[in-house]
């Protein structure tokens, strides 16, 4: 998450790691990334009630939601393990909002808000503790957008999310009101499309040069290396270089997008 931060703010000038919500009419290419990934923020920033003033924001990534929220007239904190994206959301919202650095789960503040939100960061976290832990700091409401698990008979190609089923029966056990739950799983889907066609045509080729330098050097540090981190950039080389079922129709398959408003039931 780091690297691609930093990769992405450099080359394309956007503060925002998600995929991005591909409306039609919109071509499906780097350059309009940013765009996208405004737009992604545009659609779920109208799901904020108007009696919301105050917000925790779990797991902020780089902070940038945080900013935009508080240029709004919201206030403000968030909550994120330590990392080098952390230390971009600290300094980018010091002064104007707390950063609690660790996980949610083991947030012990006393403080409430009227929403806590995830942004793509509800599949890193344990359920049942965090409902547990939304109850205790939100007094109204929870958003939540993020890619769940269909119930499917196979695991697919493409990983990550809750399941939904689990999900929504968390909802009933726990009293959790579902006040808007909007099926966004198109929008999202074209942005495995977009990051297929980046490995086609710029990292598969880069490593391709990369490989011949290494032959030509001959270095024993880059081997030496390149050994040493092997079973993760094998992990890596299966997710992403040789998995060519990683693409938007999987996705639709697979999986549902979901920006869902939830109640503080009673």
């Amino acid at each position: 998450m780091d690297f691609l931060y930093i990769f992405l703010r450099y080359f394309f000038e956007t503060e925002y790691l998600h995929f991005g919500y591909w409306e039609k009419g919109l071509d499906l290419k780097f350059s309009n990334l940013k765009k996208a990934q405004q737009r992604y923020v545009e659609e779920l920033f109208k799901l904020i009630p108007k009696d919301v003033t105050t917000m925790l924001d779990v797991g902020c990534g780089s902070g940038e939601m945080v900013k935009e929220l508080t240029e709004k007239g919201y206030k403000l904190d968030a909550v994120c393990p330590p990392s080098i994206l952390s230390s971009y959301a600290k300094e980018k919202i010091s002064g104007e909002s707390d950063l609690f650095e660790c996980k949610f789960e083991d947030l012990e503040i006393d403080r409430e808000y009227d929403l806590v939100y995830f942004s793509e960061s509800f599949q890193f976290v344990d359920m049942k503790q965090v409902f547990e832990q939304c109850r205790r700091y939100s007094k109204k409401y929870v958003l939540i957008a993020d890619v769940f698990k269909k119930d499917m008979p196979e695991r697919g190609p493409i990983g990550g999310g809750k399941d939904y089923d689990e999900f929504l029966q968390y909802l009933d056990d726990l009293n959790f009101v579902q006040s808007k739950n909007m099926d966004v799983t198109k929008y999202i889907a074209p942005g495995f499309d977009l990051e297929a066609d980046a490995i086609e045509n710029f990292v598969k080729p880069m490593l391709k040069v990369f490989d011949r330098i290494i032959a030509i050097k001959n270095s024993i540090l880059i081997k030496s290396l390149l050994f040493t981190n092997r079973k993760k950039l094998d992990g890596i080389k299966h997710k992403y270089l040789e998995n060519t079922a990683r693409n938007s129709s999987s996705f639709i398959e697979y999986k549902t997008y979901r920006f869902i408003l939830l109640k503080i039931g009673d």
